[in-house]
């Protein structure tokens, strides 16, 4: 690790909250220890007591952080140092931590009570005995077992986006594939509506490719991805198709992954539109609903299962919301007077939402 690698570990292992019960828990044993020798030695003034608390605690945070960062730094990229170098650094380092943790000490206990200064060096003596090979030690468990954790972190987190990515695709083709059927309609009856249909399908595939390449983008820009797929769409269906949107505009900057709004939009088309030859009202709505953001999509119909399995979109967001969510998120699906709803929900903390 380079200096400003270390800092930020530094930073990390000190706003985690086990890792200061690992501190107090290590310590409390100690300050018991010390704080009754001193009082049954009669070393009651309150800095001496005072340093019977402090020093364990100091000591511990030695362990906990110095320890580590002498076995973390390299200058380099590499995680972890070398053996030989990690205990010349470890040694070095936790020496100097511990002859400060004894002149605290014997400071404390001068302020109250006189104390040689040779009891210094004897103390710092047989405690950097003590404590820097078992410090250094230490040190080398607590650096390689974040090493590994970052190294399984990291694992975990390519073969998440792998995955991620692969549901992704399934989508992908699927929407271009659909639009060009349906302009493959238009170019007999309506060429000028086709070519506009090209145009648009062209920009839609430019976005479908833009967000692709990402994995997360923010509400609204999925938003503008399904205006064009429905400008595609309207080219086809005509006054057909009417789209009713009831969007919280304050929900748009919430970072999702792509492609979740889209899936749900096309399937309202393909089965609220296939079962009626009138015109079909679709209507796509985000709002905050206890506690969660909703994202749903209604259409006029029924609900079209094959052996009461969910179709390729609802099964493909149900496994994303499961990757990226899960325990946080839910998917709704469901059919009420001659209505079908079909959408999820987030909880609004998984997403930052106030």
């Amino acid at each position: 690790m380079k200096k400003v690698d270390l800092e930020r570990n530094l930073w990390e292992r000190i706003t985690r909250p086990w890792t200061w019960a690992t501190i107090l828990g290590f310590a409390a044993p100690f300050v018991l220890l010390r704080s009754w020798i001193f009082w049954h030695q009669q070393l009651n003034h309150p800095l001496t007591l005072a340093g019977a608390v402090l020093v364990p605690i100091f000591v511990s945070m030695g362990f906990t952080w110095t320890a580590p960062l002498a076995w973390r730094y390299t200058g380099d990229g590499r995680p972890i140092a070398g053996i030989i170098r990690g205990t010349l650094q470890s040694v070095v380092v936790n020496s100097i931590a511990v002859l400060l943790y004894v002149e605290v000490d014997v400071v404390l206990i001068d302020m109250s009570q006189a104390v040689k200064l040779h009891d210094l060096w004897v103390s710092a003596a047989v405690n950097g005995v003590i404590l820097v090979p078992f410090m250094t030690l230490v040190g080398f468990f607590i650096a390689t077992g974040e090493v590994s954790e970052t190294e399984h972190k990291l694992a975990a987190d390519q073969a998440k986006s792998a995955q991620d990515r692969a549901l992704q695709h399934q989508l992908s083709p699927h929407v271009l594939f659909n639009a060009l059927n349906g302009l493959a309609e238009l170019v007999r009856q309506d060429p000028v509506a086709a070519e506009q249909g090209i145009l648009d399908l062209a920009e839609l595939y430019r976005m479908v490719l833009d967000t692709g390449r990402l994995a997360w983008i923010p509400l609204k820009e999925e938003v503008r991805l399904v205006e064009r797929f429905l400008a595609v769409e309207k080219l086809r269906l005509g006054d057909r198709l009417h789209v009713i949107w009831e969007w919280d505009d304050n929900l748009n900057s919430i970072m999702v992954p792509p492609l979740m709004l889209q899936p749900l939009v096309e399937n309202a088309i393909k089965h609220g539109l296939s079962q009626r030859v009138e015109i079909s009202k679709i209507y796509i709505v985000c709002r905050k609903v206890l506690g969660d953001v909703e994202v749903r999509v209604e259409n006029q119909g029924e609900i079209v299962s094959k052996g009461g399995r969910k179709g390729v979109g609802l099964q493909n967001l149900t496994e994303r919301l499961q990757l990226h969510f899960p325990a946080q998120s839910s998917v709704i699906l469901e059919s009420e007077n001659g209505w079908v709803r079909a959408g999820f929900r987030i909880e609004t903390r998984a997403l930052g939402v106030a």
